[in-house]
């Protein structure tokens, strides 16, 4: 379970911080901040600072209920070839925890029903999907070929 946590967790801070510096950014930051409307950022200092304090707990905690989920599934995944075990984690990660989530998001399917037209696009649509895609095969690279690699070991 330690190792599905940390995988989560770093896959979620690499991709994010990633994807802010080159493509979001412009969405939580100055004319075009339309997340910013909806999303704490850091150009408002006081809300940023309840980000940076609660950031880490909840993604641990976000880690372990994602390696407490997929435990009932661990027979199963660690019988796959290391392949086909990064596949199927790449998918169930891509689709459940993001694009199918029924949270509306400016990335997800249910953002682009529910959210007002003015806060989500095309582009930002467009423009979140990179990070999630490389968030999602980051999560699958390291569960399922480092976190699930030693059956002997109860760690996935």
């Amino acid at each position: 379970m330690l190792k599905v946590i940390l995988v989560s967790s770093g896959a979620y801070l690499i991709a994010g911080a990633l994807a802010y510096h080159f493509l979001t950014k412009r969405f939580y930051v100055g004319d075009a901040a339309i997340f910013a409307r909806f999303l704490r950022s850091e150009t408002d200092p006081t809300e940023w600072r309840h980000v940076m304090a609660w950031q880490f707990p909840v993604l641990l905690a976000r880690g372990l209920l994602i390696s407490l989920a997929l435990l009932p599934f661990r027979p199963a995944l660690i019988s796959f070839a290391v392949r086909k075990r990064v596949l199927v984690l790449f998918v169930l990660f891509f689709v459940l925890l993001h694009l199918a989530a029924a949270a509306p998001s400016p990335s997800n399917l249910e953002g682009i029903v529910y959210m007002r037209p003015e806060l989500i696009g095309v582009m930002p649509f467009l423009l979140t999907q990179p990070e999630m895609l490389f968030q999602s095969l980051l999560f699958a690279l390291g569960t399922g070929g480092w976190a699930c690699a030693q059956p002997a070991e109860p760690t996935c």
